[in-house]
Formats: structure tokens, C-alpha cells, sequence
């Protein structure tokens, strides 16, 4: 079974403040096909990972398509985040908290590396609730971007939010 007391357990292993999340549940299963990145942008059938202009697309052997969709650089950075979901029509904003309207998305920092992206959904009984995907895993619903605050990601840094008008 998918959100079963095992896979919960080892996300909640890897991300301790899931334990008293409300709003944690699996709700889709582990895909290597596409990362936190995409997903923080709607895309499901790609890989967003920083490789250099002259190497995308690129295809793995079992058929994962990777790509850097985007005229930034090939680092795996903050700013080059922002630079991306800016082309989306993403705008930088205050906070996570939900506004009627808007699609918010949260960026991860560790160090001085960016790890994760996730988004607020924005409709039905998950209004306002988050989302990330983790890396080629699981798909999880969470209640706010903290609760996955961890020693993996670190901790969001930066939101942004897109007019759904």
C-alpha cells in the first residue's frame, strides 16, 4: 500500500518533523522520471538538473529525460531558481502561507546549495496544503514548507508565488 506505516516511517526517518504533520500523506508512488524542480513547475516527464547548454536534452540509458529548460546558467543555485521560475511568471513574495489567486513555491537552501523546491496546491480539500516530490521517490502532501525542513534539504529560503488569474 502506498501511504503504508513502512514508507511513512522512512520518510519520516528522513524528515522528523513529518511525524506531527497532519497534512503528511504519500500520494503517489516513487518515479524517477521527474525531480522537486519540475514538479515545483508542473512538469512530470522530465528531469530538471543543471547540465551544461551544449549537453540538453539529454536521455538516459532507461529513458529518463534530463534537461535545464532554461537560458541560466548550469548551477544548481538559488538565483538560478529564481531565474527560472521568473521566465514562469513566478514573482518573489513574503511568506508560505496560502493567498487566493496565487500558486506559491518554496526553495531549499543547505549551505550555500539550493536542494529542493516545493509547491502549494491550489484546489479542492488540498487548498493551501504543500507538496514536494522527493528526488525519485515518493510524491507527499505536507502542511507547511518547515515540516521538511531537514539535514537532507535544509530549509526553505525563498518563495515566490504566480498569478493563477
Amino acid at each position: 500500500m502506498l501511504d503504508s506505516a513502512q514508507n511513512r516511517s522512512s520518510i519520516i526517518k528522513a524528515f522528523p518533523k513529518l511525524k506531527d504533520d497532519k497534512s503528511f500523506k504519500i500520494v503517489d508512488k516513487a518515479n524517477p522520471n521527474y525531480n522537486c524542480i519540475a514538479w515545483a513547475a508542473n512538469v512530470t516527464d522530465c528531469w530538471w538538473a543543471n547540465i551544461p547548454k551544449n549537453e540538453r536534452p539529454k536521455v538516459t540509458l532507461d529513458g529518463v529525460k534530463i534537461d535545464w529548460p532554461f537560458e541560466v546558467e548550469d548551477e544548481f543555485s538559488i538565483s538560478a531558481l529564481v531565474q527560472i521560475f521568473t521566465s514562469l511568471k513566478f514573482i518573489e513574495c513574503e511568506n508560505w502561507e496560502y493567498e487566493e489567486g496565487f500558486k506559491k513555491i518554496a526553495f531549499y537552501k543547505k549551505g550555500n546549495n539550493a536542494t529542493h523546491a516545493a509547491r502549494q496546491l491550489t484546489y479542492g480539500k488540498h487548498k493551501g496544503i504543500w507538496s514536494s516530490k522527493l528526488g525519485g521517490s515518493f510524491l507527499i502532501h505536507h502542511e507547511t514548507p518547515h515540516t521538511i525542513e531537514s539535514i537532507i534539504y535544509g530549509k526553505p529560503v525563498l518563495y515566490m508565488k504566480q498569478n493563477m488569474r
